[in-house]
């Protein structure tokens, strides 16, 4: 794939220019300086440096935050030509840039992982222990990438060593990427090499990581049983717990908790985000993404509906997730109503909500307010509720529906903060196949595995439409109402659940085909 391999003579031992080093509080991005390829692949520091290149290519805030908006619970605002605002809408194509350059960023991981795996073997003097572990770390790592590959675009180059200038390589069956990534895992835990945790690396991967990570890939393709097996596994580690908080979990007192199995670290002095600018613009938020009101209707209530007051006595997860008119936010109040006085007037500027709802998850105004330039709140992959969820609803499809999984989706609902009440016995397989769906909603909103979610349950459909947003009382109509951009959305069942190869990929390479219909 020479998208790819024009990229490898830079890849090479140029890639160390941005590394990662271990700290107390885990992985920092820092430039420690050039490396010679002479003197490389000698001591213990340089595979270190080698693996820790590797997480810099891990999901961040598009990934994470913004992947939400092309489903049918979020909305990605427009920003120009080739956004995921193209996917929101259904209008994307094989040029679209974003797709493209997730792609990319997935491949050089797969590439700086084959770098690893190919030389760390000339380090000749060293703890051979610690060795092992970054071997695995780097097909941890792989694995993930590929992981990420076959769920957005099926069938993709499966590449496992360093590929010379002139190679072109064809897409592998979406199974087999599937059967080597389960595979691949199966022996990094059988091979015991990567800790239960770190003391003084918090960020690497771990062996709990790699069960459920298991457990994702086997989850997402509908290999139940293993699915199963692998989501109990973790949760027989004994090392997992929720975080009683979940709205401070997606804060910096929920960072490195319990409750997270694996994460993309940032840190104040090394790699740093815009901390509002996916979320308001009364406290300087660009409205990246969006919740609607398809969201707001999945979550359920702790006691009765008030006719006069759809917010009172909703799933706390939902005041967690979103602003809406009359919660707090930074100093003032929100406030997206038409007839609003403040910033955050729906539609009132580029910034603003085009919807009436702002995101509320991964804010901390207390901690970032003073300097939101400098935000390094870790964006979660895997988390102990996640595995509670697949293990609940691959034992729901493989109708083995016992006590135990009332008590893993219990336990997600009646989290301190929370506390739901709990999904009562006697539900059959439909009947839980709907509450489990739901649940994962609300419980994973913004976390970036909504899109995969769809595909794998093929109700894309759901997200066509008229975008609604703010659910609200109109004083002219004394009537409760959504607020609409009037923008509508379309999904191609026949091409849709997978993304385009980008075009590029299949302009300069001759063993590649494109997706159905693109």
């Amino acid at each position: 794939m020479k998208i790819i391999n024009k990229t490898i003579k830079y890849i090479g031992l140029s890639y160390l220019a941005i590394s990662l080093f271990s700290c107390d509080d885990g992985l920092d991005l820092v430039p420690p300086g050039q490396v010679s390829e002479l003197i490389y692949w000698q001591q213990e520091k340089d595979a270190n440096l080698a693996v820790n290149g590797i997480y810099t290519e891990l999901d961040g805030q598009l990934m994470v935050k913004e992947l939400d908006g092309a489903t049918d619970i979020g909305f990605r605002a427009p920003s120009g030509p080739g956004s995921l605002h193209d996917v929101t809408m259904g209008s994307f194509d094989p040029v679209n840039a974003a797709i493209g350059s997730q792609w990319d960023r997935y491949y050089r991981g797969v590439q700086r992982a084959n770098n690893v795996l190919a030389n760390i073997d000339r380090i000749e003097q060293g703890d051979q222990d610690l060795l092992a572990r970054y071997k695995a770390e780097a097909r941890f790592l792989r694995a993930f990438f590929y992981t990420q590959l076959s769920s957005l675009w099926g069938d993709v180059p499966l590449i496992l060593e360093p590929l010379e200038i002139t190679d072109q390589i064809g897409r592998t069956a979406k199974s087999e990427v599937v059967d080597f990534v389960i595979a691949e895992l199966d022996q990094i835990i059988q091979g015991n090499q990567l800790p239960m945790s770190y003391s003084q690396e918090v960020g690497r991967a771990t062996l709990g990581a790699a069960m459920a990570l298991k457990a994702r890939v086997a989850y997402r393709n509908e290999r139940y049983t293993v699915a199963r097996d692998a989501s109990k596994a973790v949760m027989d580690l004994g090392i997992y717990e929720l975080y009683p908080d979940y709205g401070k979990l997606f804060n910096y007192a929920g960072q490195n908790s319990s409750e997270v199995i694996f994460d993309r670290q940032y840190a104040v002095g090394g790699d740093t985000y815009n901390a509002f600018s996916f979320s308001a613009a009364s406290i300087g938020g660009g409205s990246v993404v969006e919740p609607i009101h398809n969201l707001f209707l999945k979550y359920g209530y702790k006691g009765p509906q008030n006719p006069n007051d759809p917010f009172e006595n909703i799933d706390p997860r939902w005041n967690f997730t979103t602003y809406y008119t009359g919660q707090p936010i930074g100093t003032t109040t929100f406030n997206s109503l038409p007839d609003s006085p403040t910033a955050d007037r729906v539609r009132s500027s580029e910034f603003s909500t085009v919807n009436g709802y702002n995101l509320k998850k991964w804010v901390d105004f207390e901690a970032d307010g003073n300097n939101p330039n400098t935000g390094s709140i870790n964006m979660i992959l895997i988390r102990y509720a996640d595995v509670l969820l697949m293990y609940a609803e691959s034992k729901i499809e493989l109708n083995e529906i016992d006590d135990s999984v009332y008590e893993a989706i219990n336990m997600v609902r009646g989290r301190p903060t929370v506390e739901m009440p709990p999904i009562e016995t006697g539900k059959t397989q439909e009947e839980f196949r709907a509450i489990i769906r739901d649940e994962r909603a609300v419980e994973l909103a913004f976390e970036g595995l909504r899109l995969y979610d769809m595909n794998r349950w093929k109700i894309g459909e759901d997200k066509i439409g008229t975008v609604e947003g703010l659910y609200y009382l109109n004083t002219n109509s004394g009537q409760w109402e959504t607020i609409t951009s009037g923008l509508t959305r379309t999904f191609r069942p026949e091409r849709d659940y997978l993304w385009p190869i980008p075009q590029a990929e299949i302009d300069i390479n001759d063993n590649i085909t494109q997706n159905p219909n693109y």
